[in-house]
């Protein structure tokens, strides 16, 4: 199970169709049906029931859609606190992670490290 999924998920039960959802999350309808089949494999329940009509919710799919809001909601969470401009580091107020470590000279891009080789057994 991964974000992916769950918001085509939740996606999918507020639009109550799946290319309306899969228009909405730049996605392909193929790649949207693609993540439920994947999520209703990993929970081994089936979420919506499909017709000409558009999708609806099975009662396990019910059952699934507060947690799965909730989830959505977390990973959005997340995501703000990180990207926010005092996030990660309280002296510079940038996260580590978008910190760039200058290449060594001559390097174009990345700096590689010598490490010593080992002997080769024969």
């Amino acid at each position: 199970m991964d974000e992916r999924q769950f918001r085509a998920f939740v996606s999918i039960a507020e639009a109550g169709r799946m290319d309306l959802a899969a228009e909405a999350l730049g996605y392909s309808q193929p790649a949207i049906s693609y993540q439920i089949k994947c999520l209703e494999t990993s929970l081994r329940a089936k979420l919506f029931t499909r017709d000409s009509t558009g999708a609806r919710l099975t009662p396990q799919g019910q059952m699934l859609l507060p947690a799965a809001r909730a989830v959505v909601t977390l990973f959005d969470s997340i995501k703000q606190t990180f990207n926010a401009p005092d996030a990660g580091n309280p002296t510079t107020g940038r996260a580590a992670a978008r910190t760039r470590v200058p290449a060594a000279q001559g390097s174009p891009r990345t700096a590689t490290v010598n490490r010593p080789r080992k002997p080769v057994e024969q």
